[in-house]
């Protein structure tokens, strides 16, 4: 029955994002000529609450499942590389639509600012959406990327794109009208790491994200 409204759904956005394709590389959606960036496939994980001991005293609660995306990327080639082979600074820009239990489908939207970027080796950025906003979209305590419809993103360095990703849609639909069958919404955050009980988890698999401004 899942599957049915999956595709049912994604139908729907299909319709709305016909002319949603990009070629990138032109004008359009211009990137970088001198810098290039691997970007890897997405990943999907339904990741539970982490239950962590804190000195003998233990409250007892039953773990609700988050839903972590994440994409790998490392630098590809660079004109002018840093002489200490770190970047100060790397933007990655999300965007991704949900179908939801009212029969609306909602866009969300994520910019997250990383830091101290090694070029030699890959990293991971990652974003999530919390138990309460999956249930509060879906109806459904069970986290799952089937209720996703369509995930896009860039990579940005020196006000330059030097990567995208895309899922569910063709590359470049998130830079298109979506049409009136998609709603632009702030009420379901997503999250970085550093926004979740995972902060401190893995910590090195991760690309660093920078501390926010008070």
């Amino acid at each position: 029955m899942k599957g049915k409204k999956l595709r049912n759904t994604v139908a729907i956005l299909g319709l709305a994002l016909a002319s949603a394709s990009v070629t990138f590389g032109q004008e359009e959606v211009p990137l970088s000529k001198d810098n290039k960036f691997n970007v890897g496939s997405l990943e999907f994980t339904d990741i539970p609450s982490p239950d962590i001991s804190t000195g003998g005293v233990n409250k007892r609660f039953k773990p609700k499942d988050w839903l972590e995306i994440e994409v790998p990327f490392k630098v590809q080639r660079m004109k002018n590389p840093p002489k200490d082979d770190y970047l100060d600074s790397v933007t990655v820009k999300w965007w991704v639509v949900v179908k939801g239990q009212d029969r609306k489908t909602y866009l969300v939207e994520k910019e997250v600012t990383h830091v101290n970027i090694p070029v030699d080796e890959e990293v991971v950025a990652a974003i999530y959406i919390s138990p309460n906003a999956l249930r509060r979209i879906t109806g459904s305590s069970s986290a799952s990327k089937s209720d996703l419809e369509a995930i896009g993103g860039e990579i940005h360095y020196n006000s330059e794109m030097v990567g995208f990703f895309s899922h569910g849609q063709p590359n470049g639909w998130w830079r298109k009208d979506l049409g009136k069958n998609v709603e632009r919404t702030g009420k379901f955050p997503l999250l970085d790491k550093n926004e979740t009980p995972f902060k401190f988890l893995w910590y090195d698999r991760y690309a660093e994200i920078a501390p926010k401004k008070n």
